[in-house]
């Protein structure tokens, strides 16, 4: 995933619930925001519908591909992407498949990590972090199928069969706010990619049920903050960490 990348996680367990992973943000193309304004509420993310395929490029996982049985409300959008039916396209007008991470994804992950600047990687996990193992990456790849959702999209060309980056909310026990973060491997930066692909899972998330959304960002993330501005997130520094900046808002 890209250089942008702010995932306030493992490092900060007990801020407005879970997170997901010790994985964050960084670069313009990564997480993000929260805001004292709103989100608007009839945001819809760009996306089109993908041309039907004979066969997935890859195996969808039972803990992603399963419905799962719990009271959160139905997401058609979320059907969709397991389906294997969004696609998005960036600046280029070109179209990038977007579905859930899978189990199978570990290798791709960590590949994608490995792409990253050193600078993007400090960024995305807000310590030093040169490889991801082989366990990080499939707890992440492996996210919680009822209050969770992670989207990656896929390459094409040269990164043909590789994850180009991804979007993630994690949701927090009391079922109504959840922690996002962005992700994109350095080739795909400057495409929008980033915005499109929060849009998308922000628009998952409020049919899920969650009615706020909530990020870290590293003070000296100037293209994260971008983001996270431009998609009327409000940003304030954390009272807990001068280094840090906190992005938020209603769904």
């Amino acid at each position: 995933m890209g250089q942008a990348h702010h995932n306030s996680q493992a490092l900060r367990d007990g801020q407005a619930g879970q997170t997901g992973q010790a994985i964050r943000m960084s670069h313009a193309l990564d997480t993000a925001p929260a805001c004292a304004i709103p989100a608007p509420a009839n945001m819809t993310p760009a996306v089109n519908e993908a041309p039907a395929t004979s066969a997935p490029i890859n195996k969808v996982s039972t803990l992603t591909s399963a419905r799962p049985v719990s009271a959160r409300p139905f997401s058609p959008l979320r059907e969709r992407l397991l389906r294997r039916k969004v696609t998005i396209a960036g600046k280029d007008g070109h179209p990038h498949l977007a579905r859930p991470i899978n189990e199978t994804d570990a290798g791709r992950l960590i590949r994608c990590y490995d792409a990253m600047t050193d600078r993007g990687r400090w960024f995305r996990v807000l310590h030093h972090l040169p490889h991801l193992s082989q366990d990080m990456a499939r707890d992440f790849c492996t996210p919680d199928p009822e209050r969770d959702l992670c989207i990656v999209l896929e390459g094409d060309g040269p990164l043909e069969g590789e994850i180009l980056g991804g979007a993630r909310i994690t949701g927090s026990q009391d079922g109504k706010t959840a922690e996002y973060s962005v992700t994109l491997r350095p080739e795909a930066e400057g495409l929008g990619l980033a915005h499109k692909a929060l849009e998308l899972v922000f628009e998952a998330a409020r049919e899920m049920g969650y009615t706020h959304i909530w990020g870290t960002i590293h003070s000296e993330n100037g293209p994260m903050l971008q983001l996270a501005h431009s998609l009327n997130l409000h940003v304030h520094r954390d009272p807990n960490d001068a280094a840090l900046m906190v992005s938020e808002g209603d769904l």
